[in-house]
């Protein structure tokens, strides 16, 4: 057994700074260097420790943000840059830095904590499941076959940038596990420092409905697209013919997408590659706070029945009682238990990565196929997709 006896986590001190960005360049394989300005950007106030006898060996950090579910910013802890020493790794440092900073947010009332995983084994062992998809295709621009100028194309400057926000809010609040951007990440995509971006917002009699941000390429570099929001259909059309007029020059262009991307539909022919997929991984660190915090779909009335298991936070491992209605939320302690699932299934099923037979099929929930019909009803929603990367 691990003796974390002499073990201790906490809030990095300035002295440790520097020795913590060596370790993880080194944990996780960064270039020389380049640790320092992600965890300055984060914040050095949100870096978090362990030491053993004094001496620092293993790190990671927590973004202060939210994930859209049901049209509701639920709190979340993005954790990021997790690092050990590799003298210290077996020695169970990993999974216990995770459990305490899991406390560390229960205590704050944040209810969710997401992460993108180096080894989703790992992450499982500490109660986080997949539960949203990051991908990315490849489109050739002279596939696109869409040619529609009807509404304004007009580049977006500093003064636009409060539009582009209010925009995307929009389209977050309609998808699910879009992330509620903190101020830094809102800065890395409107003004980022290693490179030129081109920022546009599409209007219809001046009333904007849609924007794209992309990077300015080289001669035989793809066109790559870091934000881009179509609120309607005329506004992606618009934005595909934007992007597709840049062909005589670029051949293709690389854009986040959903795993259902209504941008990508509209598109004449099938000529899109996913270039790159990693699956967020979520964790339920309050059942009771995650369940009420988000949104609900519109028109359902409903009670299901939970027996949650969770062996590392014992807050929520029991009955919970789940009450929809006018697309909010009411949980209480108890009642009959009739599905069953691990905190692990729970997060796939908030999310809407997938439904209830499914999970049925593929991990350890049960119950009556109308419970299970119930549970489908109440997480219905978008396939579960985010833009960003953290």
């Amino acid at each position: 057994m691990n003796d974390n006896s002499n073990l201790e986590y906490g809030p990095v001190r300035a002295d440790e700074i520097d020795q913590l960005n060596d370790l993880l360049e080194q944990a996780l394989t960064f270039n020389i260097g380049g640790m320092a300005p992600w965890t300055a950007a984060i914040g050095h106030e949100h870096m978090r420790g362990v030491r053993r006898a004094g001496r620092a060996v293993a790190g990671m950090s927590i973004i202060r943000m939210g994930h859209y579910f049901g049209g509701q910013s639920v709190r979340a802890g993005g954790i990021t840059a997790v690092g050990v020493a590799p003298e210290q790794r077996g020695s169970g440092v990993g999974l216990w830095m995770l459990q305490q900073s899991l406390e560390e947010l229960h205590r704050q009332a944040v209810p969710l904590a997401t992460l993108y995983p180096a080894t989703t084994a790992f992450y499982r062992r500490a109660g986080f499941e997949r539960a949203a998809q990051r991908l990315l295709y490849d489109v050739p621009l002279a596939a696109i076959g869409v040619r529609d100028y009807s509404l304004e194309a007009v580049p977006a400057g500093p003064s636009e940038y409060a539009i582009i926000r209010q925009l995307y809010a929009q389209q977050a609040a309609r998808s699910s596990a879009f992330i509620d951007r903190p101020e830094f990440y809102w800065a890395h995509i409107l003004d980022p420092k290693e490179k030129r971006t081109h920022k546009f917002i599409v209007r219809r009699n001046g009333a904007p409905e849609g924007y794209v941000i992309f990077f300015h390429a080289a001669w035989g570099e793809s066109l790559k697209v870091g934000d881009i929001v179509a609120l309607t259909p005329a506004a992606g059309r618009r934005l595909l013919t934007l992007l597709a007029d840049h062909r005589s020059m670029i051949e293709t262009m690389r854009l986040p997408g959903g795993p259902n991307d209504t941008l990508l539909f509209l598109l004449s022919e099938q000529k899109q590659k996913v270039s790159w997929a990693l699956d967020l991984m979520l964790r339920i660190v309050d059942v009771a706070g995650a369940l009420g915090a988000r949104g609900y779909p519109a028109g359902v009335s409903a009670e299901l029945h939970l027996d949650v298991r969770d062996e590392l936070l014992p807050w929520n491992n029991g009955r919970f009682v789940l009450t929809v209605a006018d697309r909010r939320a009411s949980v209480r302690g108890g009642g009959a238990g009739r599905v069953g699932l691990h905190v692990r299934d729970l997060a796939a099923l908030y999310s809407g990565y997938m439904t209830p037979p499914e999970l049925r099929a593929a991990s350890s929930l049960d119950g009556p196929d109308v419970d299970l019909a119930t549970a489908a009803q109440i997480f219905a929603g978008p396939r579960p997709w985010t833009p960003d990367m953290f």
